[in-house]
């Protein structure tokens, strides 16, 4: 896992003005200025919090990555809670 990466996606897509936008029009263009793997790509862009966090993303850095990316805090680790973990 690119944690530098994805630790630096999700602050640029929080703090770098129109980035945000730019994602929500095209996420591989954006992405792809970062040093990250293809399932990595596929999990930012499924905003898949679980798959982030069992990689070892770190989980502040995640929740706000997942936050500003519009996944409401109760829906982050669903998975995890529905399998009872």
């Amino acid at each position: 896992m690119s944690i530098v990466g994805l630790n630096r996606l999700a602050r640029d897509l929080e703090h770098t003005p129109g980035l945000l936008g730019r994602f929500d029009a095209d996420p591989e263009e954006v992405m792809s200025a970062y040093p990250l793997t293809a399932p990595e790509r596929r999990a930012v862009a499924g905003r898949d919090s679980d798959r982030l966090l069992a990689h070892g993303m770190n989980p502040v850095a995640l929740r706000n990555l997942m936050v500003v990316l519009g996944v409401a805090h109760q829906d982050m680790y669903t998975r995890d809670l529905a399998e009872g973990g």
